[in-house]
Formats: structure tokens, sequence, C-alpha cells
């Protein structure tokens, strides 16, 4: 893989595994929003949060929380 590829492709840590009680607790604490999207036929719908500043997408809430929450974490350590 060429460098370009590596510049035009998204960083995305692995997903933490979040436990409903932590996603529900986290959601709370850092999302400011969440948005829902319909799945059309030229599009799958999902999930887009905004976290202290992060933007997350994706196709559950689940998997959208974990992976702002592995985002979040990436960025504060």
């Amino acid at each position: 893989m060429g460098r370009w590829a590596e510049l035009w492709t998204e960083h995305r840590p692995a997903p933490l595994p979040l436990t409903d009680t932590e996603i529900l607790d986290w959601l709370g604490e850092y999302c400011d929003q969440a948005i829902y999207t319909r799945p059309t036929p030229e599009y799958t719908g999902g999930f887009t949060l905004f976290c202290d500043d992060i933007k997350t997408s994706a196709a559950t809430l689940r998997a959208a929380v974990c992976l702002a929450a592995a985002k979040w974490k990436e960025v504060n350590e």
C-alpha cells in the first residue's frame, strides 16, 4: 500500500467492549448529540454521535458508542 493510501485511510481504533450500563453512562457523560438516520435504498443508515468534539458513525448505537469511547480514550491517553 502506498503512502497516499495511508494518508487517505481513516484511523479507527478497535471498539471498546462496553456493557449496557457502561454504554448508557458513557452516553450521558460524554455525548452531546446522537442522530439516527433511517436507511434508504442508497444508504444503510445508522447512528452518528457527537461526543466531546469527536464525531463517530456506525450502523448500531452500541457500535457507535463503543467506537466513540475507543476514540475518546485514544485522544485522552
